[in-house]
């Protein structure tokens, strides 16, 4: 008999009188929210030393959303893409095992995101919460974590959300990292199903992130530090990150097919983390894979951090270009440094 368990559930989709069979998830629904307010790059020209021009060239980027902090903030993204992805993947929310929200920048210390999207789906007390923090890769991250509560059998459906702000911590003087990022959050629910793959590696480099941090304001005796007050916002040495990502990404994707033996031609898509266009044509140049296989919807997003892959999921799903039985590999990298490939079928 297959049947996965976890306290006091049974899930709808035991199979009774069937050997025992390996379950990955399967993504069965998405959703995404982008906030309502658009700034241009020539938006930014008007309060930051910069324009249209230099922007694109360096990052592919012409606009991105910033969030209402009011009516918009992190929790609140949060809750609605993940309303969404549940409503797409036609579930019942009671029979949600296992909710896991990434973000760098929650609107509250705690509990966590996952709890108020908890509420806001409408799952049962007997559904579990936590939240990841691992800067841009941190869904990618997250997805792993419900893979492993559904491989070990510990849940058969959960719910995958990346939410993020990162608006609230930008020094809007500083040209060189103010131009990047835009605020959303994805989300995903998970399935668990028979004859799908499902294969992850993940890396760190705490010596190598030094270039790229963000100090806790909430730090009294450091008040008057001089540079503290800077440090906490978004810190980046950009050329340092670039080289990391253009030779780290493709290595990562290179080394995860040649361990879970796979084919890169045989790759549907790739879809990898938004954060510059120059990365992404860099990484596809590298492995010599057709830049049509990347999709990118940075130009109008910005850097959404952990949202980015669940957002750009969503609109390729949307369009028709992303369709069940396709072969992908997500990979993303960000602060620690850290960094993650995986090889999905959708």
């Amino acid at each position: 008999m297959l049947c996965l368990t976890y306290p006091g559930r049974h899930y709808r989709h035991c199979e009774e009188d069937k050997e025992a069979k390996e379950m990955t998830g399967r993504i069965i629904g998405l959703g995404s929210f982008l906030p309502e307010k658009i700034l241009t790059n020539d938006d930014l020209a008007q309060f930051v030393e910069t324009n249209d021009e230099w922007i694109r060239e360096r990052t592919g980027i012409t606009q991105r959303h910033i969030s209402d902090p009011v009516n918009e903030k992190t929790s609140i993204m949060a809750c609605k893409a993940a309303v969404m992805a549940v409503k797409d993947a036609g579930i019942d929310p009671h029979d949600i095992d296992l909710i896991v929200t990434a973000s760098t920048t929650p609107d509250l210390v705690f509990p966590s995101l996952s709890c108020t999207v908890q509420e806001a789906v409408g799952a049962t007390e007997e559904c579990g919460c936590f939240d990841v923090n691992s800067a841009c890769p941190g869904w990618v991250a997250a997805f792993n974590a419900a893979e492993s509560f559904i491989e070990s059998g510990n849940a058969g459906l959960v719910l995958v959300v990346g939410a993020e702000c990162p608006s609230n911590f930008l020094d809007w003087t500083d040209r060189g990292i103010c131009i990047l990022f835009g605020d959303g959050a994805g989300a995903a629910v998970l399935k668990a199903s028979d004859g799908k793959r499902n294969e992850f590696i993940m890396r760190t480099s705490c010596i190598r992130g030094r270039c790229l941090r963000c100090e806790n304001a909430r730090q009294p005796y450091r008040r008057d530090e001089e540079g503290f007050e800077k440090a906490t916002t978004f810190n980046m040495n950009g050329r340092e990150v670039f080289r990391f990502a253009v030779t780290e990404v493709p290595k990562i994707i290179t080394d995860l097919s040649a361990k879970y033996n796979f084919s890169l031609d045989d790759v549907d898509m790739f879809v990898l983390h938004q954060a510059n266009a120059r990365i992404i044509e860099a990484t596809s140049k590298k492995l010599k894979i057709p830049i049509e296989k990347f999709p990118m919807n940075i130009q109008y997003t910005g850097n959404t951090s952990s949202a980015s892959i669940p957002i750009l999921m969503k609109e390729l799903k949307d369009s028709g270009r992303l369709k069940s039985g396709m072969k992908l590999v997500m990979a993303s990298f960000g602060a620690g440094l850290t960094w993650d490939a995986n090889y999905i079928e959708f």
